[in-house]
Parts: C-alpha cells; structure tokens; sequence
C-alpha cells in the first residue's frame, strides 16, 4: 500500500515518475525526501520548462554549436567533411552527394573517422568507422555497412558530419582501452552565473563505437563524479536483469572506483567558460571528452537525460540547489493544478 502511494505521488509534477522508474532507482529503501529529488524521464522541469525553446536550436544543429565554439576558440575534434546538400564549416571538406562522400572516403578521408548526424541525438547514427573498401564503411565493432545505405538516410534529412576521432588521456587509455569515455556535465546557469552541478562518465566497454549507456543494455559502464575532484565514486554495469556495482574495467581488468580523471579541473573551467554563450539555456548537459590533447568539447545539449546522473550517483537531480534555480511552470488547467504536489516547485515558498 505504501509503495503504492509513493509512486501516485510520485507521478505527479514535478517528478513524473512512472513505477518502473520508481523501481529503477531502487527508491523503495529511501527517505521521502530523497526519493522526491527524483525527476521521471517525462519531467517538462528537466527537460524544456526552463530553458527557452528559440535557444534550443543553439544546440540541437551541431554545426551552430561548433560554429560558437570555433568563434571562441575551444577545442573539439577536428571536423574533416560535411556531408549535406547547401551547407559548410569553415576548414572543412564540403560533400554534396553520396558520389562525393564516397569519392572522398576513397582518396582523402584520414582514419579513424566519427560519423554523426548533423542533429542527431541520443547516439542515433553515429559510427566509427576505421577504413572503406569495396562501398561500405568498416565499422569499428568489426560490421559493415553500404556506403549508400548509411548516407542516402541521413544526407537527405539533417546532413552528415565526418570528425576525426580524438585519441583518449594516457591514463584513461590504459584504464579504458583506446576509446573516448565522455563525461557528461550539468551546468545550472541563472543571473548569478553558471555552476556545475553533477557529472558522470561513460565508459566504453568491448567493441562499442559510442559510450552510451541505454540502462546498461549497451553493455557500457557509467561512473558517478565527484564535481569538486573529479572523482569516480561509484560505478554501475547491468549484470543479467540488474544495474550493479562495477569497480574494474572488464577489458583491462584496472581498478576505476576512486580513480581521478585527468585533467578535471581544466575541464569544468571550460564547461563554465562556455556555458554563457549559450543564452536561454538554464540546463545545459556538456559532453566532454578527456583526450590526449587535453579536454575537448564533444557537445552541449538544452535539458537532456537525467536518467545517466541519478542511476550512476544514486541520488536525484532534484536537490536544493535545483529547486534554487528552477521551477515547474504553474498549470493553467485547474485540474492540472490540483493535481501539482505542494513544495518548492509550486508558486509559494
């Protein structure tokens, strides 16, 4: 009965949390007051309520996000091609067809090359891609695919773009493996200024192209960070049916809970640094990449998936700082308003 009335409050606003949620984040051994810091992946407060929606196009095209970062000289991997029909990025090879990308990827491309959507998100059609032969795309997981077929989807929608792929920290490449583990980065931003507020890494395992966690079904790790030191506190997997404890890489067999990741501080600095240019945006969720070159900008999402930061930490987003900053936006509909919990979300304080 209890857990059953937990969980109605719970769908509520602000949290909107579904019972399978409620499940997910193991919050039936928890306070209420930590169990309503949980925001549901249907939460409008962690995804659009506070951010205005006209920026949001700062950031979902990732050619206007690095055409900003370019102009105040942040570093990110380097953009080789632009596949689409009109548009280009300066220092870039411009591909208007499937016959140039083809022609380019037989004589000019320099491997490994990091395929992705121009405005993708979520990981959708993004590749690594270590060599061409014969029309299609070695992928770095050992598959293949047509050159055409892979093109021929996303030229004609949002357009292409071929980055070169970063090589990872020495540290982390000796943790990890030679692949790119990201952190992603909250940065909370009102009139006072931007500050980071929680971050986690993902971290490839196997022959994974991308470090994208999926609630583990990819097979990925993701590690909670201490934002004041850069420490791993915690790290999960999916073992069977269940998200548990990971403390070393299965590939490497290195230890990763207490590890420090290189370079953190220069990292958030960035993130802080770069946060301003993006106005309108209140949430912002940076991936940040620990290179070999030092950290680089991989990209900045409006709001984005809260789901990463409470499984790896085991805390909700919803915290005290949060509810400083943000707001659920009040119902116009009297019922919808009815059915709004009271707390620091609501209009009164």
């Amino acid at each position: 009965m209890k857990r059953a009335y937990e969980i109605a409050q719970l769908r509520r606003p602000p949290n909107r949390l579904t019972p399978k949620e409620y499940d997910m984040y193991g919050l039936a051994g928890m306070s209420w007051e930590e169990k309503s810091q949980f925001l549901g992946e249907k939460s409008s407060t962690a995804t659009t309520s506070n951010n205005d929606l006209r920026a949001q196009a700062l950031t979902a095209d990732k050619l206007i996000a690095y055409g900003i970062l370019r102009l105040h000289d942040f570093p990110y991997p380097t953009i080789q091609a632009i596949g689409h029909p009109t548009r280009s990025f300066p220092g870039a090879v411009s591909l208007r067809s499937v016959e140039e990308v083809t022609e380019y990827l037989a004589s000019q491309a320099a491997f490994p090359v990091f395929m992705k959507p121009i405005a993708g998100n979520g990981g959708a059609g993004s590749v690594w891609v270590d060599a061409y032969a014969d029309g299609k795309l070695q992928l770095r997981n050992g598959e293949t695919i047509a050159v055409d077929q892979y093109f021929k989807r996303w030229l004609s929608r949002e357009g292409i773009m071929l980055q070169s792929v970063a090589r990872p920290h020495p540290e982390l490449d000796a943790r990890f493996g030679p692949r790119l583990a990201t952190a992603r980065v909250v940065v909370l931003v009102d009139d006072s200024g931007p500050l980071v507020h929680r971050a986690v890494l993902r971290i490839p395992v196997g022959k994974n192209m991308i470090d994208n966690f999926r609630h583990g079904a990819t097979g990925n790790l993701l590690g909670a960070i201490d934002v004041d030191t850069g420490v791993l506190f915690n790290v999960i997997g999916r073992k069977g049916s269940r998200l548990e404890p990971v403390p070393a890489h299965p590939d490497t067999g290195q230890q990763i809970v207490g590890c420090t990741l290189p370079d953190w501080q220069q990292a958030v600095a960035m993130c802080l640094r770069a946060a301003p240019l993006f106005p309108g945006i209140m949430y912002q969720s940076w991936d940040i990449a620990f290179t070999d070159q030092g950290p680089q900008t991989i990209e900045v999402n409006s709001g984005g998936d809260v789901d990463v930061l409470q499984l790896a930490s085991g805390r909700g987003i919803a915290d005290e700082t949060w509810w400083k900053l943000f707001r659920e936006p009040k119902p116009q509909n009297v019922v919808r308003r009815w059915m709004m919990r009271s707390g620091p979300w609501s209009d009164g304080r």
